[in-house]
């Protein structure tokens, strides 16, 4: 099986059991919108390796698309420098938080609610295009990998984990529902499927950053991590306990596991 393939396969096998669903009325993929704008505005942050690398392609002017831009932590910073910004995002939500927070800044963002590679032909060729933490949820990986290369005149820029973004969710599924995760695939199965794809050998980044989500109260982390982990809310307190050993007090913040967590940027030339 070809390096796309096995993508595809080890993606399928992380989907959830159809009887967890039915037994909760929240889907386990969605964002809450305040929490996104939240970890986007942590000062902690700061600038990232895959902002470094977006603003040296983009050099001194330069147009950046932004495929999946959520609320725009990944690519808002380049806007406020001066280049001009196109953000393709799926959610309507999501969609309306990127504005909000662009007009916060007084940037300008011209954002295109439609999937990726559907919104393709709509936005036109731009210098640099960055796709963030979006690619884990993305099957087809061939056909998107292509049309964000097609769209790019000077390169791509992606940022990943590691591993799947909900592998550290792996001994809870198992404590909880007695249910295994898969193991991949991974950031570097990711950058065999762009050398297969495209025919282009990407440079590869591996960095950290401090852990993101911040939560302001117990309740608000539990409601989280209840829906990521499809369990009802009568069994809240089995999870309080399951979770209290990682849980950890920043300042006021509640945060969970690692202070850290490791992210990788992926980058080529497309011109």
């Amino acid at each position: 099986m070809d390096a796309a393939g096995r993508w595809a396969s080890q993606l399928e096998a992380w989907a959830i059991p159809q009887h967890l669903l039915d037994a909760v009325p929240d889907s386990p993929y969605t964002w809450p919108v305040e929490l996104w704008r939240r970890m986007q505005r942590d000062e902690r942050t700061g600038a990232t390796a895959t902002l470094r690398v977006v603003l040296g392609m983009l050099g001194d002017q330069g147009t950046l698309l932004d495929v999946g831009g959520g609320t725009g932590r990944a690519s808002l910073p380049a806007a406020a420098a001066g280049h001009p910004l196109t953000a393709v995002e799926p959610s309507p939500e999501m969609a309306e938080g990127l504005r909000s927070e662009a007009e916060r800044l007084g940037v300008a963002v011209r954002v295109i609610e439609d999937s990726w590679p559907e919104a393709a032909d709509a936005v036109g060729g731009h210098d640099v295009v960055l796709s963030a933490n979006v690619v884990y949820g993305v099957a087809r990986i061939g056909p998107f990998l292509a049309a964000l290369h097609a769209r790019a005149r000077r390169g791509v820029v992606v940022e990943l984990s590691p591993r799947h973004p909900r592998a550290n969710l792996a001994p809870y599924f198992r404590a909880l529902h007695g249910l295994d995760r898969p193991d991949g695939p991974t950031a570097e199965l990711f950058v065999e499927v762009v050398a297969e794809t495209l025919g282009v050998e990407p440079a590869v980044e591996v960095w950290s950053r401090p852990s993101v989500m911040r939560f302001a109260d117990l309740q608000e982390l539990l409601d989280l991590y209840r829906r990521r982990l499809v369990l009802p809310a009568e069994r809240s307190g089995e999870l309080a306990d399951l979770l209290e050993p990682e849980i950890r007090d920043e300042g006021g913040w509640l945060t969970v596991g690692a202070p850290e967590r490791p992210s990788c940027t992926v980058w080529w030339r497309s011109g």
